[in-house]
């Protein structure tokens, strides 16, 4: 037999039906991603993917333009192989990743198509990387995670912090401010899968560089800090919910980036300043504590969860997710302490749903209508695959914006 000629990948790309399939478009988040699109990308080729096709159908005609529908079950190899060859990029919002993450980046690898989503589970980060990062990167394919309000501020917030220094960093803190917006059940569950993992691997999870790179692991720097401190900004702070995740996102980054390997990094929540701001630092440490104390009982963790807390495919109301916002401070440093740089990045809408839609939804279309650079593909992260390009582009549509001084 004749041996067969690779298509390039450029002619391959072009060749595609769709710029972006939404893959669990049905669900809270999906459905404003897709809003997002058709709304604001009509230029862009969008198709909508998951298991009911009378469902996707439904939402298609709330949007404007000619949005597709591509039926595919998550368990069927077939279907979801026949979704990936049919797109230049697949944004996954179908959670649990690390139940239901796997098979659409092994599709996507398998048909060098690039992959955004919006894991929060670190976990399933190390296990794409194990499996497909060598892979994709020979490929060129980004499988992209984290590209949500975990972790695209905390990351893309650190790269340019890192560029306004020319890479001398010693140390970046990211410092959450004032915010407002609710929660979805698919990010309960997500949160909840995290805590029923066996204690071997919830002890690995401990382990700030758990899912940087190997060849670019840092070294020396610890886990997310608990505890009141006092910050650069003047304010007392007391742990953040994210940090866990997020630190660990801008440590794959630097990794992959070749970052120094002695940087700092890590997040914290401000309180306020004064005394009501250390009571209020003193007050979140005590209830983050106890909180997870709570949690990590299974009896009360399943009553918690039934009883008080969405289920998957609800979320905030509309009224919530169109005012809410947030703001959050990356203060950066050089390693002689002479500079500094401020990133300040700013969102219109609820963080964690109407502005994460726009965030993925950006990165998609980034995604889409670029090529990657040799060897630039694998198991990437929103700095390590998209750089300031995903700034850009959110700083142009102005629902999040990032702003970068001197000090």
């Amino acid at each position: 037999a004749c041996p067969t000629t690779p298509i390039p990948m450029a002619a391959l790309r072009a060749s595609r039906e769709f710029d972006v399939v939404v893959f669990g478009a049905t669900g809270f988040t999906g459905r404003k991603v897709a809003r997002h699109l058709a709304k604001y990308a009509p230029q862009t080729r969008v198709a909508l993917a998951g298991r009911s096709e009378d469902k996707l159908r439904a939402i298609t005609e709330e949007l404007p333009g000619n949005v597709g529908v591509i039926v595919a079950d998550v368990f069927d190899d077939e279907q979801v192989a026949d979704m990936a060859s049919r797109t230049k990029c697949v944004a996954s919002l179908a959670g649990p990743y690390a139940q239901l993450g796997l098979p659409i980046v092994r599709a996507c690898v398998d048909n060098e198509t690039d992959y955004c989503d919006l894991t929060g589970e670190a976990h399933f980060i190390r296990a794409s990387a194990d499996k497909f990062h060598a892979e994709a990167k020979s490929k060129g394919t980004r499988i992209v995670h984290c590209c949500g309000y975990d972790s695209v501020p905390s990351d893309i917030g650190a790269l340019l912090c890192v560029d306004a220094l020319d890479g001398d960093v010693a140390k970046i803190d990211y410092h959450a401010g004032k915010a407002k917006g609710g929660v979805s059940g698919g990010t309960i569950a997500s949160a909840f899968g995290v805590l029923e993992l066996p204690s071997n691997k919830i002890k690995a999870l401990a382990d700030p560089y758990y899912i940087a790179d190997a060849d670019g692991r840092g070294s020396g720097d610890s886990s997310e800090l608990w505890g009141v401190r006092r910050t650069g900004m003047g304010m007392w702070a007391g742990p953040f919910v994210m940090a866990g995740i997020n630190e660990r996102v801008v440590r794959r980054s630097a990794s992959l980036l070749k970052w120094p390997k002695s940087l700092r990094y890590h997040e914290h929540q401000l309180t306020g300043r004064g005394i009501k701001g250390l009571l209020g630092a003193i007050a979140l440490t005590f209830s983050t504590a106890i909180g997870i104390a709570a949690l990590a009982i299974p009896p009360l963790r399943k009553c918690i969860r039934n009883r008080f807390l969405p289920k998957q495919g609800e979320g905030p109301s509309e009224e919530l997710c169109q005012n809410g916002h947030f703001v959050s401070t990356l203060l950066g440093e050089s390693t002689d302490g002479r500079r500094r740089v401020k990133v300040t990045v700013k969102g219109k809408l609820d963080p964690g749903y109407a502005g994460t839609a726009v965030m993925i939804g950006e990165a998609a279309i980034a995604l889409a209508s670029s090529m990657p650079k040799p060897d630039a593909g694998g198991v990437l992260t929103p700095a390590s695959a998209l750089g300031t390009a995903l700034s850009d582009r959110l700083n142009k549509e102005g629902t999040i914006t990032f702003t970068v001084e001197n000090k």
